[in-house]
């Protein structure tokens, strides 16, 4: 939960907060995904990227062949990494320099519940403003969370 600022350094790798840790031994999966229109890295827990493929596999409405091109096109996404006995979650260098963070240098997590994702700096500012515009916008949003 909630927006932390975190320093990455000069191997790509950042200090998580206690509650984004999965379970020791856990694999964590990168995906490179837009949220409002802003670029992020989603962190996928074991357990958000198992329902990811359930997903896909529950796909209703097409055949094995689409939901077998989406399967392989997720995998093609995908990175996986661990979190080390420390806390600290390596991105590849080329990974994070890809989305634009600096090594060393600044990094925004969101946490998502089963998810969070990393922001540049400048990025996580923008999503922080697109959001407010989001809730100004869809009433629904601020009845459901009761900001209204």
């Amino acid at each position: 939960m909630g927006h932390h600022d975190r320093q990455l350094d000069t191997k790509g790798r950042l200090s998580l907060p206690v509650e984004f840790r999965p379970v020791s031994g856990e694999s964590v999966y990168f995906l490179k995904v837009k949220v409002l229109g802003i670029s992020a890295l989603r962190v996928l827990s074991q357990a958000a990227f198992d329902r990811k493929l359930l997903e896909i596999d529950r796909m209703s409405d097409s055949d094995i062949k689409t939901r077998d091109r989406v399967r392989g096109t997720f995998f093609g996404m995908i990175v996986d990494s661990k979190v080390n006995d420390q806390g600290k979650l390596t991105i590849p260098k080329a990974l994070a320099e890809g989305q634009g963070l600096s090594l060393p240098g600044s990094a925004r997590l969101v946490g998502r519940g089963e998810l969070f994702e990393i922001y540049t700096p400048k990025n996580g500012e923008a999503l922080e403003a697109a959001e407010e515009r989001d809730r100004e916008d869809n009433a629904a949003i601020n009845d459901v969370l009761g900001l209204s």
